[in-house]
């Protein structure tokens, strides 16, 4: 499936060279999504990594980024998205003996988010979440920020945060 990505500019005249945010779409979905300020959005790189777009700081790679964004539209089978999150917590703790998992605050304004962080100290921090549409939408949102050995800064977090409570099904 092919995924472009297009830019969406500010309505007013004043900002219309501001990059507002990106439009993901492929085989019946489309969302947009704003980069953090410092961090550079991609859906070419997202495929091979099982994603629509990812986003890593300007300057790095998905290849190099110390710390990586992915975001994933999937089909929904119910509005239960906190036993999904359960589900992938059963699969890591069979997968990775030791994992351990914290709660994370994750806010979206309009749409339900559930979120944890999956580690294995030392090895890597995966902080899930995700996020539902409402009632009546067939997709939910799959997103990560990934770090290798340590966790992720204050600001890096907020940066995900921010990314997060900018997603929106169009």
């Amino acid at each position: 499936m092919g995924l472009t990505l297009a830019l969406l500019l500010c309505g007013q005249a004043a900002a219309a060279s501001k990059l507002e945010g990106l439009l993901v779409y492929g085989n019946g979905f489309r969302f947009g999504v704003r980069e953090p300020t410092g961090w550079r959005g991609s859906t070419g790189e997202a495929q091979p990594l099982s994603a629509n777009v990812v986003f890593y700081r300007e300057g790095e790679s998905a290849e190099s980024a110390v710390a990586l964004f992915r975001v994933r539209l999937d089909q929904k089978a119910d509005e239960d998205i906190a036993a999904d999150l359960a589900a992938d917590m059963d699969g890591y703790r069979s997968q990775y003996p030791g994992v351990e998992f914290r709660d994370l605050a994750i806010k979206h304004p309009a749409y339900k988010v559930v979120a944890k962080l999956f580690a294995v100290p030392g090895q890597f921090y995966e902080y899930v979440a995700y996020v539902n549409p409402g009632r009546g939408r067939p997709w939910v949102f799959a997103a990560s920020l990934n770090k290798q050995r340590v966790e992720a800064t204050a600001d890096e977090l907020a940066a995900f945060r921010r990314m997060i409570a900018s997603l929106q099904l169009l």
